[in-house]
């Protein structure tokens, strides 16, 4: 009876602590979609790190679209960007968003791609509003030297129409391969590697 009454107790934590670990990333999915919807969101913007001639390059980004059962997130670049070549040279990416307020850390690690899809990438343009779409009229890529800061802009009597920068917007996909949740908290930090395999998803508590 003993040994029984202790291994219901053992298999129930293991329940209680599965059902944890699944909350924990049903929150993190809930939290991306919420950063599309409401501004301000601390996951609305988030920084990426591509490689570049075996080195790390990161720059902000804004996150733009979540698809859950693809594991996919997606952000919008101009084409011309030098990150494009990158992408095209190594696949492999880090991603990171922080919570200040929840002081919750999520680096995602995954495989990165340009959207192939002209009739994606169209619906996205018609979606955008008049101010996004300016940014990709602009008549130098972005990195480019220029004699003054701001050398890339068309003269006010020269600015194209917007619609003319449809060539330079781009869609960018991550694949999420893993997740590193990490929770800041003065009653113990929590850390938990989620990684996917095709259909499995294995989760594991390790040292913050």
């Amino acid at each position: 009876m003993y040994i029984f009454s202790k291994d219901w107790k053992r298999v129930k934590n293991i329940i209680v602590d599965m059902d944890k670990k699944e909350k924990i990333l049903n929150e993190i999915w809930s939290e991306f979609n919420l950063s599309l919807k409401k501004g301000g969101h601390p996951f609305h913007i988030f920084s990426i790190s591509t490689i570049n001639n075996n080195k790390p390059d990161a720059r902000n980004v804004v996150l733009r679209n979540v698809e859950k059962e693809k594991r996919l997130i997606s952000f919008h670049t101009d084409l011309r960007s030098k990150k494009i070549n990158q992408i095209k040279n190594d696949s492999n990416v880090c991603a990171l968003f922080y919570d200040k307020d929840k002081k919750i850390q999520i680096r995602l690690r995954g495989i990165i791609s340009i959207e192939k899809s002209k009739e994606t990438i169209l619906k996205k343009w018609n979606a955008l509003k008049p101010m996004s779409k300016k940014c990709y009229i602009n008549k130098c890529a972005p990195g480019e030297v220029i004699k003054n800061s701001k050398d890339y802009l068309f003269s006010k009597e020269n600015i194209p129409d917007i619609e003319s920068g449809k060539i330079n917007f781009s869609i960018i996909n991550i694949k999420i391969d893993e997740i590193d949740w990490l929770n800041l908290s003065h009653k113990g930090h929590e850390r938990m590697i989620i990684s996917f395999f095709k259909k499995e998803t294995h989760f594991n508590w390790v040292a913050p």
